[in-house]
């Protein structure tokens, strides 16, 4: 696995509230007397340095340390029945789509076709769980894994908020961000992080929802149609973006949702889960131009820019049914 001891980029690691570097010895603190968190060290829980700004985030330290660093969403498929559940969300992500395998696999290849001295490094946000098709990335022996999330993982190295990314400016070469953006406070913050702490031409993949139910409940903030969420990288040149997965997968999420609301049961919304997963299957079948409007989610890979998109090429940028130049629209 790619995934990197943290001694291997202690360097790299800045505060999370000035964003500069921290002290040399340990434990791990802010090295600048200016800063008020460097008044006390960082703590440590379940081995994973806690590299947050707790004044100004979500993440509790006493909810850490009860916890012992656990997610506050239940993650758990220990029972039949949630493998089950597990089974029929993964096949209604993943059917049939080889978009994001694609997309990364773009993503080293690009990496890979620059001259330079170390292997670059690459961080995942919100990095706790495995994201889908991303294991190209995880077993790339040619580059640094670098991941965090708001709990505790074998999957990542620390734990942060992604407001104040606890790394120094330009000191990444790429970040990937899956379904993450829809979960924080203040995204358009989160993209100025990924912005600071990638060096020059530094890539970008992220993916985010557009139409779907809500899920982990109070940690659920937001939604972008593909044009809100190329708005969202205005600072970044487009590699490729667009559709990820279509109204097939859209249909399947809502209809489940539409059952646990009429019927007032969890249990029926599972059967319907069950018996509609296939139509993910459909959205190859579906005209994109068409779909992405109703699209359950989008992606985009990008590569960091000194200039901003303007607002025109923001509007200009839209690829769905309903441009001016449509048939359809013009028809109205």
């Amino acid at each position: 696995m790619a995934l990197v001891d943290i001694t291997e980029f202690r360097h790299l690691l800045a505060c999370p509230r000035c964003r500069r570097p921290l002290a040399c010895e340990e434990p791990l603190r802010c090295a600048q007397a200016d800063c008020e968190l460097s008044q006390r060290a960082f703590a440590v829980i379940s081995g994973k340095p806690v590299l947050v700004d707790l004044e100004a985030s979500v993440i509790s330290l006493d909810q850490l340390r009860a916890s012992n660093g656990a997610s506050p969403i239940e993650r758990s498929s220990a029972s039949r029945i949630r493998r089950l559940h597990r089974w029929a969300i993964t096949r209604t992500a993943e059917a049939p789509n080889d978009v994001t395998a694609a997309q990364v696999q773009r993503l080293l290849r690009i990496l890979r076709s620059r001259p330079s001295p170390s292997r670059p490094s690459v961080l995942v946000i919100g990095g706790g769980a495995m994201g889908h098709q991303v294991d190209d990335l995880y077993e790339a022996n040619d580059v640094n894994l670098i991941s965090f999330d708001i709990y505790a993982s074998p999957l990542s190295q620390f734990i942060a908020d992604a407001h104040g990314i606890p790394l120094a400016t330009g000191s990444i070469d790429a970040v990937v961000i899956q379904a993450v953006l829809e979960h924080v406070l203040e995204p358009w913050k989160v993209v100025d992080e990924i912005h600071r702490v990638l060096g020059d031409d530094g890539l970008v993949y992220s993916d985010t929802p557009f139409l779907q139910p809500v899920h982990e409940g109070p940690y659920d903030f937001t939604r972008f149609t593909d044009s809100g969420h190329r708005a969202l990288f205005k600072r970044f040149t487009i590699i490729d973006s667009g559709l990820l997965r279509g109204s097939g997968t859209t249909l399947s999420w809502v209809f489940a949702d539409f059952v646990r609301a009429l019927t007032r049961s969890r249990a029926l919304a599972f059967v319907a889960r069950l018996g509609t997963f296939w139509m993910s299957y459909l959205n190859r079948c579906l005209d994109p131009r068409k779909s992405i409007d109703s699209a359950s989610s989008v992606f985009l890979l990008g590569q960091k820019s000194d200039s901003s998109a303007s607002p025109r090429e923001l509007v200009e940028y839209y690829k769905g049914d309903q441009a001016a130049s449509s048939p359809d629209v013009a028809d109205r």
